[in-house]
């Protein structure tokens, strides 16, 4: 070969190549990473799923999932990377601490990108799931998914008692007397089986403290009502069923449960549970002939229905590196397209309103019951101090039903304490 074609075809391979550079970089994607603890193996393949069509949906971004393990993506870890250049666009946030993490400010504030889009998400998604993605009037995340609570019983442990298998307890005295009927004791302080233990599952200090009739918080006067008349009488309340049956009995009894096929309730240990949807499926699978029902959370004579719903969004981190990214996944994983997939393939009731009524997204017809308690559904206050008074609230409950303090005195202890940090955020 001849020096002067060897240089034509240098030059050809090198025209080539700059052609194809050009291509790759025309066509190359940012990155958007996506952190989340949901590692489950359901949960984890739905949301590769919904990162994957948003990947396909468009020539700009694409997204890497990175399962962080914690509790919703540990906010110190979050925070930490974010600093060192290493955190994630965007992640999922347990809804509920939303207004906290905007307060540290570990959260971007979305109401730009939001009003750049034409968008209002308030015309879309439930009224309490878009209310806890708010701060200050500004909305800091992008609602997910929802669940409610109900009361789970099993019907052949009514039959067993004598009691109407179709006729579950409406109130707090008809759950007592059932939950008596229900008991087997071994002994005096030995237990075969218990009616209901108040605050096994989902039984926490919002369950009961709505179903007596209290309020949490007071928006208009920016105070805690913890203690509230009607929240101390939810926390006496358990604590007589701790009295009457004896905490150390009752500890030494759950000491045995376990989860899936050890689980209370599916075992037989337990009638009745306050818990959520989520359970349905853990049913299906590790107790497949226990026959059931679910109903509403029984309420005090002359309180309406209630239940309250919990839930997970999509929120950027302040310092991401593609905020755009970030955001734009976001509103996508928290649109139709999304959620359709995440509620079809975990279970997880919607946030949208337009699939509220899809019960073709379910496989089974017990989610009816629960979508059809969205309407009277409550969200816990949110607040920047949302996190630790839940805290505050479950560390009191405990001293209460072990009884180391009087209900009282342990709410009005929870009070004095979450005011003071959140008078600093006034």
């Amino acid at each position: 070969m001849t020096v002067r074609r060897q240089a034509k075809l240098v030059a050809l391979c090198l025209a080539v190549f700059v052609v194809v550079a050009f291509a790759v970089v025309a066509t190359a994607k940012e990155k958007v990473t996506f952190w989340t603890s949901h590692s489950g193996k359901v949960d984890r393949e739905a949301l590769e799923l919904i990162a994957s069509k948003f990947t396909e949906s468009q020539d700009k971004y694409e997204v890497e999932v990175t399962i962080v393990p914690g509790s919703e993506t540990d906010v110190a870890k979050l925070m930490t990377a974010v600093a060192a250049g290493t955190g994630p666009d965007v992640y999922l946030v347990d809804r509920f601490t939303t207004a906290q993490r905007a307060v540290a400010g570990a959260l971007t504030d979305l109401t730009p990108f939001i009003e750049r889009a034409g968008w209002k998400p308030q015309d879309d998604f439930l009224e309490f799931a878009i209310e806890e993605s708010t701060w200050a009037g500004k909305i800091y995340s992008l609602p997910f998914d929802t669940d409610t609570r109900g009361l789970y019983y099993r019907k052949a442990d009514f039959r067993e008692a004598g009691l109407d298998p179709d006729a579950p307890p409406a109130t707090i005295e008809e759950l007592d007397q059932v939950a008596a009927k229900l008991t087997k004791r071994i002994t005096d302080r030995r237990f075969e089986r218990f009616g209901l233990i108040p605050w096994l599952g989902q039984g926490w200090h919002y369950t009961w403290g709505w179903a007596f009739g209290g309020e949490f918080y007071d928006l208009a006067a920016r105070r805690l009502t913890c203690n509230h008349p009607a929240i101390v009488e939810s926390f006496a309340w358990q604590q007589k069923v701790a009295d009457e049956y004896s905490i150390a009995a009752i500890q030494g009894f759950a000491s045995a449960f376990g989860s899936e096929a050890q689980d209370p309730f599916i075992a037989g240990k337990i009638s009745m549970i306050v818990d959520g949807d989520w359970k349905i499926a853990g049913l299906q699978r590790f107790g497949p002939d226990v026959e059931y029902g679910v109903a509403n959370i029984p309420v005090k004579a002359g309180v309406g229905s209630t239940t309250w719903a919990g839930g997970w969004a999509l929120a950027v981190p302040r310092g991401a590196k593609n905020p755009e990214g970030g955001f734009e996944f976001a509103r996508f994983a928290s649109g139709p397209v999304g959620q359709e997939i995440y509620t079809r393939d975990t279970s997880h009731l919607p946030t949208l309103k337009v699939l509220v009524d899809r019960s073709d997204l379910f496989a089974d017809s017990y989610h009816d019951i629960f979508l059809q308690m969205l309407p009277f559904a409550r969200s816990r206050p949110a607040l920047p101090v949302g996190a630790l008074l839940w805290d505050e609230l479950t560390s009191a409950r405990d001293y209460v039903i072990n009884g180391d303090k009087a209900p009282q005195k342990a709410l009005d202890d929870v009070v004095e304490r979450v005011q003071a940090e959140l008078e600093k955020h006034f």
